[in-house]
């Protein structure tokens, strides 16, 4: 019966007559939605495809307008003119966000448009690691031992260790954060020192053990029928050739070998639980956690959840699973429909773990590495490349990262950063998706498939050094490419 079902929501999304809009610096989390979902605009700010994406928007910044966070840059994009008169009029349209505010949905409601988020406050009060924790408790899904209370010194961060049995080596975490930034590993008084303004400014951190642990990423959908849940992902977290920072997300994979049985089921219903908990609290759709699994013990720990489209629902969303079955997003549009389609979230989910790790795939997410300020000098297009003699060269330019195959010596480029932009330690430069496994030893190393396709993507990506000229300028400059949400 679930083919079917899964065939009527195909249709109704086939026949869609209802305008949807994805506004975000690019289109890179929901990025095969289009094909999907007939109707659908992405409206975007970062030229990712050199104008040849269908069903994009790109209203131009005329005036080199800079932002401080993704909400601003949303602002800009649904107050512009082009977009202004794409929708005018339309009053049945629905947008989407990635990072959104209440100006943003202030905005949203004057232009008669339908927000089909939950809203930003009961996003805000979630998306907190401090809640997190909570949340996860309340629903038998426990952290790696912690405790959440105020540090105000390195002593005061020992003594609590102590009390609660965590050990002399820590990992601390500020309750907003991004890719690690706000991750902090600690095992002397010199490490808290480099990190003590940002932990003692807050009300409470989270401090737990240090474990010997990979991490697994899933996501999932909470809606009034249930959970329903995807894939589990492995996840690359703080390789020195991908990111800057120690406990930064930089990558995801999935094949079936990579877990056991055991595992995915036990992920699987905590996720399921923490779905129910969180549509118990009014949050609806879309939401992804973070899980740590103790290499030592084969725990399974709730790293965070993170109440919102997130940096693997591409992946997610463009595996062999759903491509052979459908999106996991649908289930959000549908959450925040009309359309009653009575699919089962344990029937579907009983067909996530039997089927939803098929074939390999995996994502890189490539970080500018340097010391100082670059100028790019050359940028490769967006499109699929193929990997011949230790070189790579362009297949097709194209928009679509299902568009590689199942080939392993093609894979897809996404470029962030444009030719003549700056690029500065920490920038998104490019994503890969790919057909072959990245890591070994359980994760906690790059392979060298993985090691050389980022050295081979990372010579075609060429940088330079500023001029003087440039360099006068550059406090003026700011790139969009990793600027991230704003913590309110």
């Amino acid at each position: 019966m679930i083919k079917n079902d899964i065939e009527k929501i195909k249709k109704h999304f086939q026949e869609n007559k209802k305008p949807y809009y994805f506004i975000s610096p690019t289109n890179f989390n929901l990025i095969d939605m289009h094909q999907w979902v007939k109707n659908w605009t992405n409206i975007n700010f970062i030229n990712c495809f050199d104008d040849k994406s269908p069903s994009t928007l790109l209203p131009k910044n005329e005036y080199s307008r800079q932002f401080n966070n993704m909400e601003e840059i949303n602002e800009f994009l649904l107050g512009h003119s082009e977009t202004q008169s794409l929708i005018n009029g339309n009053d049945k349209g629905s947008v989407i966000y990635l990072f959104f505010n209440k100006v943003l949905e202030s905005m949203t409601k004057e232009l008669k448009q339908k927000l089909i988020l939950p809203s930003n406050e009961l996003v805000k009060s979630i998306d907190n690691k401090i809640s997190t924790t909570e949340i996860g408790n309340e629903a038998d899904v426990l952290s790696v031992p912690n405790f959440l209370e105020h540090v105000n010194s390195y002593s005061t961060l020992m003594n609590l260790a102590n009390k609660h049995g965590l050990g002399e080596k820590l990992v601390v975490q500020t309750p907003f954060g991004d890719s690690g930034k706000t991750t902090f590993f600690i095992s002397s008084e010199e490490d808290y020192n480099k990190y003590s303004d940002q932990i003692e400014d807050e009300k409470k951190v989270k401090a737990m053990k240090q474990i010997n642990c990979v991490g697994g990423a899933i996501e999932a959908c909470a809606t009034k029928s249930g959970t329903f849940v995807g894939p589990l992902l492995g996840e690359l977290i703080g390789f020195e050739e991908l990111t800057p920072y120690k406990g930064g997300w930089c990558g995801n994979e999935l094949y079936q070998s990579q877990y056991d049985d055991k595992v995915r089921e036990e992920v699987h219903h905590k996720t399921q639980r923490l779905g129910d908990a969180l549509y118990k609290r009014g949050y609806k759709g879309y939401f992804e956690v973070d899980y740590l699994i103790d290499l030592d013990t084969n725990e399974i720990f709730l790293g965070e959840i993170n109440p919102r489209i997130t940096g693997i629902s591409a992946m997610t969303n463009t595996s062999p699973f759903c491509q052979t079955s459908i999106p996991l997003f649908l289930f959000h549009l549908l959450e925040y429909s009309d359309t009653s389609i009575d699919l089962s979230p344990s029937d579907y989910n009983e067909y996530s773990l039997k089927e939803g790790a098929q074939g390999i795939t995996s994502q890189v997410i490539l970080k500018a590495t340097h010391t100082g300020l670059k100028k790019v000098k050359s940028a490769p297009a967006s499109g699929v490349y193929e990997i011949v003699n230790n070189s790579i060269k362009l297949v097709k330019e194209s928009s679509n990262p299902v568009d590689k195959g199942d080939n392993p010596n093609h894979f897809y480029l996404l470029r962030i950063i444009n030719n003549d932009e700056y690029t500065y330690s920490g920038a998104d430069k490019m994503i890969l998706f790919l057909n072959q496994k990245i890591t070994e030893d359980r994760g906690m190393k790059l392979n060298t498939f993985a090691e050389n396709i980022i050295k081979l993507s990372n010579d075609i990506f060429e940088l330079r050094e500023l001029t003087d000229e440039e360099r006068k300028l550059t406090n003026m400059y700011t790139s969009p490419s990793s600027i991230k949400g704003s913590e309110e």
